[in-house]
C-alpha cells in the first residue's frame, strides 16, 4: 500500500482489524479524518494507518478515547503528552500496588490453614476494611463478570 492512493473504509478497516463502525466513531471523535468523499463514501490517506497505530497503542496503555483527542487535538501537544503519560504511570503504579496487596491477601488466606473462612483470624483481623478495599477494586477493576 505505498503507492499513495486513497483507502475505503473497508481496506482501513482490513489493515488494521478494525471494524467500520469503530472508524466511524473515531472520525467522529476527532482522532482520524477522511481525506475525501466520493458517492457518499468516505476515502483515507495512507497516514491514518500509523494514526490507527498510535491510538491503539495509547489505547492499550490505558488511555480513553477522549483523552487521546486532547492529545491529537489540542495546542502543546508534546507538553500534554508527558502531561498525560506521567498522570497514566501514576495510575499504572497505583493500580499494581492494589493488585500486590490483594495477592499478598489470597496468598496468606490460602497458607491460613483454618477450618473455614467464618472462623479465620485473619478474616477477624480486616473485619470493617473490606468495604473500602471492596469498593476501590470495583470501582479500579469493573464489577465481576457472571
Amino acid at each position: 500500500m505505498a503507492d499513495g492512493r486513497l483507502l475505503t473504509i473497508t481496506e482501513v478497516g482490513e489493515a488494521t482489524g478494525l471494524q467500520s463502525s469503530a472508524l466511524r466513531y473515531y472520525e467522529r471523535e476527532g482522532l482520524i479524518k477522511p481525506a475525501g468523499r466520493a458517492s457518499g463514501r468516505r476515502f483515507y490517506d495512507e497516514p491514518v494507518l500509523q494514526r490507527l497505530a498510535v491510538v491503539s497503542l495509547l489505547q492499550e496503555v490505558g488511555f480513553t478515547i477522549s483523552e487521546i483527542s486532547e492529545l491529537f487535538n489540542r495546542r502543546g501537544k508534546r507538553r500534554r503528552w508527558r502531561s498525560l503519560a506521567e498522570s497514566k504511570l501514576g495510575e499504572i503504579d497505583t493500580h499494581l500496588e492494589r493488585v500486590g496487596a490483594a495477592r499478598e491477601l489470597l496468598t496468606a488466606a490460602l497458607k491460613c490453614g483454618c477450618s473455614s473462612l467464618e472462623t479465620c483470624d485473619l478474616v477477624a483481623t480486616r473485619r470493617g476494611s473490606h468495604r473500602k478495599v471492596t469498593q476501590t477494586l470495583t470501582l479500579r477493576m469493573g464489577p465481576p463478570s457472571a
